[in-house]
């Protein structure tokens, strides 16, 4: 079974799934917000909570990303740890991901041909997150 990339936020989840989803063309995605179901002592979870994300997901390029807020008593440290690579034969869908990316981020290495592909380069967006993308003819 494949890995999944689980990425937390502290707060901003929904901005950040939206902004994938309008990214990468997937329209309507579904966003379980914590106060949709009863908190864990059965009651309705605190007002202060009800419009964090519980459970988001995406499907980009075949593989399935998780998001979720954390809880406000647990923030996550967002560091350099995770990089989500984009293998694909598509130029064009490189191009115009890549670019949306980097709107409020920072380009790490424009895109360019290498000696093993005709395009790679790496991006990280404006929610910290940091992205690889690379033509692959036989992805």
């Amino acid at each position: 079974m494949p890995i999944n990339p689980y990425l937390n936020f502290n707060g901003n989840c929904r901005e950040a799934v939206l902004f994938y989803a309008d990214v990468f063309d997937y329209p309507n995605p579904e966003i379980m917000p914590f106060g949709a179901q009863p908190g864990p002592d059965g009651n309705p979870v605190p007002p202060e909570l009800a419009e964090l994300v519980l459970h988001a997901r995406l499907v980009v390029h075949g593989t399935s990303l998780m998001f979720s807020d954390s809880m406000p008593d647990g923030p996550v440290t967002f560091g350099q740890n995770i990089t989500l690579a984009v293998l694909t034969r598509d130029l064009e869908a490189i191009r115009r991901e890549f670019d949306a990316l980097a709107v409020g981020g920072r380009v790490l290495m424009p895109l360019q041909e290498t000696f093993w592909t005709k395009a790679y380069g790496t991006v990280e967006d404006r929610f910290g997150v940091q992205w690889q993308f690379s033509y692959e003819p036989e992805a």
